[in-house]
């Protein structure tokens, strides 16, 4: 079959989507972008938050509609929507032929072969569209406990540009936040062997992949359940140590798994992107103890300043949740307060979102949500400033960029600094390097700043 897949969610997520699309083409149906064209359509799903949820609902709707037309002859709902809420989904949207947990992703093409082979009896194609709220088979059900970790050897086909990947080195969580559905619908947390993502980083090497970003719900706690220790530092050690690696960067740091060793090896090793991603969520203490998080805004700025001193020039990246139950307007100022102290190269932020079967669903003192997204707004009108005084001491010096496209005129490129993660931090703006090509690094001298990009001037190759 011609088969289409729409990815949302977390880069997390969008790996379950690769693995999802190298099994279905290794069993030999055809991979398509255009959704038009697919006789299958697959949604992956988000459900953590309510706008994740508004969003997977919207793309079902829309890939149903192809189906009532007759270009898409099957839908399929797969990861954490069907995961979380299992058969419900169908109350919702009754033209689905099949929900897929994240468990069974690695069943995809026997799905697809199965539901093809209901439609026509020969294996083949539905040889007729069917209307979308009208079901001719009772459509499949594939969700079972959440234990699946792929490996190394498991087929991949790349949704990211062919020079970086995402490297998933662990499955699942075992903190419990009070705001969070993660452990619910993932599981325990689960680490792959070092010698399962070493194949996997070799494999993505020898296939032009330049850039690994390492991510999990809490990569500071990679190899705990396996070794008995976080070993986090040792598997970078042995990823560094491939051919062809060039960055490697660590996202999903959980503030309190921050050590010495950490801290040196980010110094020290020049494959290792000087970046951290910290998601300390808040600063009160009060606050921080109802989100079920460990630490304090003292002990993250004593943490920020640490790192500071020893790995110079490091960008430090965190989220923000606001509207938490209990969250006074105090509380609130008091964040700004340390936002303002942190000075955090990178922040994102978020209105809490009650979600089903989490403790904090049922806290009392909910703050309305015109409160919440007002406070919102003035987390990210702070960070704005912040982000762009951040930006503006780096005028004048010389940076390494990944050029990832052409950019309009007056720019020749626009790229990337081991500052910046893919699709979450800022872009940098490059005059010259008429050679160049996407893929390329390159030296760049930085001449303007932006609140959140940068303007450069390519000097040469990297």
């Amino acid at each position: 079959m011609t088969i289409g897949v729409i990815s949302l969610g977390c880069p997390k997520n969008l790996v379950d989507t690769e693995v999802m699309l190298g099994l279905l083409a290794a069993a030999g149906h055809r991979i398509t972008s255009d959704e038009h064209a697919a006789e299958a359509i697959i949604v992956n799903t988000c459900c953590f938050i309510a706008p994740a949820r508004d969003e997977a609902a919207q793309a079902v709707r829309d890939a149903l509609k192809m189906k009532e037309r007759g270009a898409c002859r099957l839908v399929l709902i797969a990861g954490c929507w069907p995961q979380r809420e299992g058969a419900r989904l169908l109350e919702h949207f009754p033209g689905v032929d099949a929900l897929v947990g994240i468990n069974d992703v690695p069943r995809i093409a026997e799905i697809i072969g199965e539901l093809a082979s209901r439609s026509t009896g020969e294996g083949a194609a539905c040889r007729a569209p069917t209307k979308a709220g009208v079901r001719s088979q009772r459509p499949l059900l594939r969700i079972s406990p959440p234990e699946y970790l792929y490996g190394g050897e498991t087929p991949r086909l790349l949704a990211t540009p062919p020079w970086t990947a995402y490297l998933k080195i662990a499955e699942g969580c075992d903190h419990r936040c009070a705001f969070c559905a993660i452990p619910r619908i993932r599981g325990r947390f689960r680490s792959r062997t070092v010698e399962s993502l070493v194949a996997e980083a070799r494999d993505l090497a020898d296939r032009g992949v330049k850039e690994f970003n390492l991510i999990a719900q809490d990569t500071t706690c990679y190899g705990r359940d396996l070794y008995g220790k976080p070993r986090i530092c040792d598997l970078l050690r042995e990823l560094a140590a491939v051919d062809g690696v060039h960055w490697l960067r660590l996202m999903y740091c959980y503030p309190t798994g921050i050590d010495d060793e950490l801290i040196a090896l980010l110094r020290d090793e020049p494959k290792l992107c000087q970046y951290l991603d910290l998601p300390v969520q808040h600063s009160q203490r009060a606050i921080l103890r109802a989100m079920r998080r460990p630490g304090s805004g003292a002990g993250y700025l004593d943490l920020i300043a640490h790192l500071r001193q020893q790995v110079p020039g490091i960008a430090v990246r965190t989220s923000i949740l606001v509207g938490f139950p209990g969250e006074t307007e105090r509380d609130f100022q008091a964040l700004l307060d340390f936002l303002t102290a942190a000075q955090f190269d990178r922040a994102g932020a978020f209105v809490y979102s009650p979600e089903q079967d989490t403790p904090a669903a049922t806290m009392p003192g909910p703050v309305p949500l015109d409160v919440a997204e007002e406070r919102y707004r003035r987390v990210m009108a702070l960070q704005q400033g912040i982000s762009l005084q951040r930006n503006q001491v780096l005028i004048g010096a010389e940076v390494e960029v990944l050029i990832e496209a052409p950019a309009a005129p007056p720019f020749s490129w626009v790229g990337r600094t081991r500052r910046d993660a893919p699709e979450i931090d800022g872009l940098v703006y490059l005059r010259g390097g008429k050679n160049s090509r996407p893929g390329d690094f390159v030296r760049a001298r930085i001449t303007a700043a932006r609140e959140y990009d940068l303007e450069g001037l390519t000097t040469g190759p990297a």
